[in-house]
């Protein structure tokens, strides 16, 4: 009797070591495709896309003088020295998520004046397409925004020299179409740049809070009817 009752003890002993050891099993193989997958082997071109790429959106979400590498590599699915590799320092992180937004904004300057003839259009298809950018690219217009808000270092002289490049592009074009005669002889061009520049805040918010397409539209409209049609005398009282 007590033999078998030994028997009995050890078949279910085993039984249940064979269960333990298949859960374990299945733990392990779930932990090994895990970090296979995080693990993934990627070029290191490819490797820097995807971190700048998830950088942008953690950037985007929690703000630029907020984020760290940590909220990088949780995004991407890495390891917080894996970001490093990339991004050896925070102000790298933070310079080379800046230097994405200004390539973005420049390329959607880029694109939005080609085959177009009249300076007034330009900017119109310019401003139309930073509108349109709320809906397709929303993290890049919230990171411009952050970006132009923060007036200090590392952040703040990359930003001035941002928006001197853009303001001398949008000088360029008014003085380009008073020559052409679409522009108002009269109209101060550096005073119009930076009428039309700061409208864009102003044409972010209004997308951001969902007001009406046409609205935009008729906002950026009159905005160009009063910066390259109206004096220069009276631009600036």
């Amino acid at each position: 009797m007590r033999t078998e009752l030994l028997i009995d003890l050890l078949i279910t002993v085993a039984h249940n070591n064979s269960i333990v050891n298949k859960d374990r099993t299945g733990q392990m193989e779930k932990l090994v495709e895990r970090d296979r997958k995080r693990a993934e082997r990627l070029r290191p071109e490819e490797r820097q896309k995807q971190l700048l790429a998830c950088a942008v959106r953690e950037f985007a979400r929690i703000g630029i003088e907020a984020t760290v590498h940590a909220d990088v590599a949780r995004e991407a699915d890495v390891s917080v020295p894996t970001v490093f590799i990339y991004f050896p320092t925070r102000e790298v992180l933070i310079n080379s998520v800046i230097a994405e937004v200004e390539r973005f904004m420049l390329q959607l300057i880029e694109h939005a004046v080609d085959k177009k003839s009249a300076s007034s259009e330009k900017i119109r298809s310019i401003l139309l397409a930073f509108a349109d950018a709320v809906n397709t690219s929303p993290n890049y217009v919230k990171l411009w925004m952050n970006w132009s808000t923060i007036i200090a270092e590392p952040t703040w002289s990359h930003y001035v020299a941002y928006q001197d490049d853009i303001l001398a592009r949008f000088e360029t074009l008014i003085e380009e179409g008073k020559a052409a005669g679409g522009v108002h002889h009269d109209v101060d061009a550096t005073m119009g740049a930076h009428l039309i520049m700061g409208s864009g805040h102003m044409i972010a918010q209004m997308k951001f809070r969902h007001r009406d397409d046409a609205m935009v539209e008729t906002f950026i409209q009159t905005l160009i009817e009063r910066a390259l049609f109206t004096t220069g005398r009276a631009i600036t009282i």
